[in-house]
């Protein structure tokens, strides 16, 4: 289990046993987890920047 504040980086799926023990975590420990995933998450692509070559092509100019 992940606590606030450590990595995210994984060498492999998450394991059963982690995510029961993530469901057994109070509502708002549980939010706190995903808010801080979420901003992690969001500074990797806005660092990384590859997200925005998503935003272009035929299907997308076709929905505009």
């Amino acid at each position: 289990m992940k606590l606030i504040g450590e990595s995210m980086k994984r060498k492999g799926p998450v394991s059963l046993v982690e995510r029961r023990a993530f469901m057994k975590l109070p509502l708002v420990d549980r939010w706190q987890i995903m808010s801080w995933q979420a901003k992690e998450m969001a500074a990797h692509y806005e660092k990384d920047g590859s997200w925005k070559d998503l935003e272009t092509g035929d299907i997308v100019d076709e929905l505009r």
